[in-house]
């Protein structure tokens, strides 16, 4: 009936698409009704909550990491201010620092233990205005190593006898010697934070 030339016509069997189709998603609906689907589902959802758990995990790992990175980079920038304040040009003179050596210079007891105890606040509102924070002077003291302040340890002994005068009062006498040695540590704490003249 058809020639050489003619091709014979090719039919479309919808009926086998259609078992086809049916085949497909009734093996997807049995599957998923059977407890198959359901076990690997857990295993599956198991997995994601894994992963989901892990990522946070190492988000806030990381997290924590960069805000310590960034706090070390506050207390260097901080240091750094720091030490270009206790390097400035000093001034000339102290009038209130004078005072205070003066009276840590004479021969009276009473004004022995008023100097320090100036000399003491003074030091802590120093350290106060170079941007140490803390409650009393001890606490802005426990910041400072030898790096950022060489004189430190001259400031701790100067700040104990001013504890000792404030805790035990009438009872604690100190000799002339001791006096001079808190005025040559305070001197030498404030030369260096340039309270007063270094010269």
């Amino acid at each position: 009936m058809y020639g050489p030339d003619i091709p014979e016509p090719v039919f479309l069997n919808l009926e086998y698409v259609f078992f086809l189709l049916y085949r497909t998603f009734h093996g997807v609906i049995d599957y998923i009704l059977t407890g198959a689907f359901w076990n690997d589902l857990k295993v599956l959802a198991t997995i994601i909550v894994i992963l989901l758990i892990t990522a946070i995990l190492y988000c806030l790992i990381r997290l924590h990491e960069i805000k310590k990175e960034q706090q070390k980079k506050t207390a260097a920038d901080a240091a750094e201010k720091l030490l270009a304040a206790s390097t400035a040009v000093p001034v000339a003179k102290n009038e209130a620092w004078e005072a205070m050596r003066r009276r840590m210079l004479s021969d009276d007891e009473s004004e022995w233990r008023l100097g320090i105890i100036e000399a003491d606040i003074l030091l802590d509102r120093t350290l106060t205005k170079k941007g140490y924070q803390g409650d009393t002077l001890s606490d802005k003291l426990k910041q400072i190593g030898p790096e950022k302040i060489a004189s430190v340890q001259l400031a701790w002994e100067a700040h104990k006898i001013r504890n000792r005068i404030a805790h035990e009062g009438a009872d604690f006498t100190f000799t002339l010697p001791e006096v001079r040695r808190a005025l040559a540590n305070f001197e030498a704490v404030f030369k260096e934070l340039g309270v007063i003249d270094v010269a």
